[in-house]
């Protein structure tokens, strides 16, 4: 999910096979027509596991059949339905994709232990000080092609930043999709949907904004705007440090939108906690 520093992988060596043997996958049983999948199906998933900021994975692990439905349902939905959807219904297709199998990658590996990532992958790990409770411990987890949707096996950061961020352009997507970690901003109970999607984005981006360790604007010589960390690592979507400023001014009441779109404001950033975001302890 984010610009963090970078773990070798397979991923060259996977792309490489893909060019040199090229795979056009069947999907059987396509959805028809312009139809998508019933978002309600996952809505009916989250509001059964998801504990703000929380999630019950061992509960979804043994209640996983609407989770894997719902994947199928996505998997069966033609490319050409998705490009004739709105741009709301095609926007909010891939958050509710990326967050579906983020928590199904999840639980094919629960309860997440040390050592499921290799000796090489704990080594890595270990380095980059990663906790031993996070997703980390998943080998290749944001890279591998695990994710069926629309028609091919995905990555999470294909669907991430070969799809979403290039074709949308909407940089409340940050506050959207969740990689199962506690500084990630949270997974909602309910779907993303295209008719209610700007409305749940704003939501989401206050929520954050409400969260000591997410969102600060400190008085002082000079003024300080913390932010979560993801913010850094997606700077570049906000138009940079100044653009963040920018952004967030815009949900501020004046006195404060002054302060932080004054010149000597500083940009600064939490600690992200890669701590898995389960409710067991």
């Amino acid at each position: 999910m984010p610009r963090r520093p970078p773990l070798p992988s397979g991923r060259t060596f996977s792309l490489l096979f893909l060019i040199l043997v090229p795979l056009a996958p069947l999907v059987p049983g396509e959805l028809s027509g312009q139809e998508l999948p019933d978002h309600e199906d996952f809505t009916r998933v989250l509001d059964e596991v998801v504990r703000m900021p929380l999630v019950d994975y061992q509960h979804l692990q043994e209640n996983r059949d609407g989770l894997d439905r719902y994947v199928d349902a996505l998997y069966r939905t033609s490319e050409s339905s998705l490009e004739a959807a709105p741009r709301e219904d095609q926007l909010a297709f891939w958050i509710n994709a990326y967050n579906a199998c983020m928590l199904r990658l999840v639980i094919d590996h629960y309860p997440i232990e040390t050592g499921r990532a290799g000796l090489f992958g704990r080594i890595r790990i270990r380095v980059a000080g990663y906790p031993d409770n996070s997703v980390w411990q998943i080998r290749d987890v944001f890279t591998r092609d695990h994710c069926p949707v629309a028609g091919a096996h995905r990555s999470q950061d294909e669907i991430e930043h070969e799809i979403i961020r290039p074709r949308f352009d909407e940089p409340r997507i940050h506050f959207a999709v969740n990689c199962a970690a506690r500084s990630c901003p949270p997974v909602w109970p309910m779907a993303y949907t295209g008719p209610e999607l700007d409305a749940q984005l704003d939501r989401a981006v206050r929520h954050l904004m409400a969260g000591k360790n997410d969102f600060q604007l400190q008085e002082g010589d000079p003024p300080i705007l913390r932010l979560n960390r993801v913010m850094d690592w997606y700077a570049e979507d906000f138009g940079g440090h100044e653009g963040l400023k920018e952004f967030f001014a815009d949900y501020l009441d004046p006195e404060r939108r002054e302060l932080v779109l004054a010149p000597e404001t500083r940009v600064e950033f939490f600690d992200y906690d890669w701590t898995l975001n389960d409710t067991q302890p």
